[in-house]
């Protein structure tokens, strides 16, 4: 679908969006505002990555925004965010996109009506749609944070379940993904920054909350993998343990074990087994052998947690 957002009658200046355009709609456009072919190509790729150029007069832009649809368990680019591709000309901005997100529905109808009273419109609108960009990965960067949380109490509680390792390795995957578009969004921002040098004050608060964004990202990222292998550490810890516990017993049982394989013999002469106080001495003797590996074990330190 074609839609013209506005067309400035002082300026000039048109605004052309296209939502989830087909190929004949998309050469149409580009045919009008002589688009470079291999741009228009990268528009058609719904897992190309942000990216800022210019070719020529015209400056072309692909951003990444967090996808208020997703499901929880969505762990790439294209299950994760909507891409968004920009033309900007002297005279004309020209925006693709698959799916009409509604902070650009929100961008649309400001501009509408804004647009009498603005000169640079091409710098006002992608600066509007910079900001809102980064802003939508906000709410599930705080979600995260939330979710981290839990899962850290989860790992350190006697009863953690089977599942937790793999709900942060879902996690971690989430994480990098936000903090790597993350990344390209603050890398697209300074590149415009530098062609825009004039006008870079207006761009340092979106600048500002892209770098806190994607600290916050980073650092949920590391937060995960430090909780894996803290997980795994804690999983081998407590086998240790179950072994250690085994261990103990074994040691204790195994010399009792050998006393009575021995009196267990079927031989028709053993001199012990016809002594009046045979039997009882058999136990003392066990149970001294059980306290003297007591006393050593607990002289060793092995019984302590």
């Amino acid at each position: 679908m074609i839609e013209s957002v506005f067309k400035s009658k002082t300026t000039g200046f048109e605004w052309t969006s296209l939502i989830a355009p087909s190929l004949r709609e998309l050469s149409q456009v580009a045919v009008q505002y002589d688009l470079h072919p291999t741009s228009v190509q990268d528009c058609l790729e719904p897992e190309h990555l942000p990216k800022y150029e210019k070719i020529g007069d015209v400056s072309f832009i692909i951003l990444r925004m967090f996808d208020e649809n997703s499901t929880p368990q969505s762990d790439t680019v294209r299950k994760m965010t909507n891409k968004l591709a920009f033309f900007i000309g002297d005279n004309f901005l020209v925006s693709i996109h698959r799916h009409d997100h509604e902070n650009l529905k929100v961008i649309r109808n400001k501009w509408r009506v804004y647009h009498k009273n603005e000169t640079d419109l091409s710098f006002m609108i992608m600066l509007d749609v910079y900001a809102s960009v980064v802003h939508t990965y906000e709410p599930p960067l705080n979600a995260a944070a939330e979710d981290l949380d839990r899962y850290e109490g989860l790992i350190f509680s006697d009863n953690a379940p089977a599942s937790i390792i793999e709900k942060l390795y879902l996690f971690r995957r989430r994480a990098s993904v936000m903090k790597n578009m993350l990344m390209s969004v603050n890398d697209i921002l300074n590149k415009t920054g530098l062609a825009y040098a004039d006008k870079s004050p207006y761009l340092q608060d979106v600048i500002d909350s892209a770098s806190r964004l994607h600290y916050q990202a980073s650092q949920l990222y590391e937060d995960a993998n430090n909780l894996l292998s803290i997980h795994l550490s804690l999983a081998s810890h407590r086998t240790n343990e179950v072994m250690r516990i085994l261990t103990i017993f074994s040691v204790f049982f195994m010399p009792l074990t050998f006393i009575v394989g021995v009196y267990g013999m079927n031989f028709k002469y053993m001199p012990e087994l016809e002594m009046e106080w045979g039997y009882g001495l058999t136990w003392l003797f066990m149970i001294g052998i059980v306290i003297l590996i007591y006393f050593w074990f607990r002289r060793k330190g092995w019984l302590r947690d």
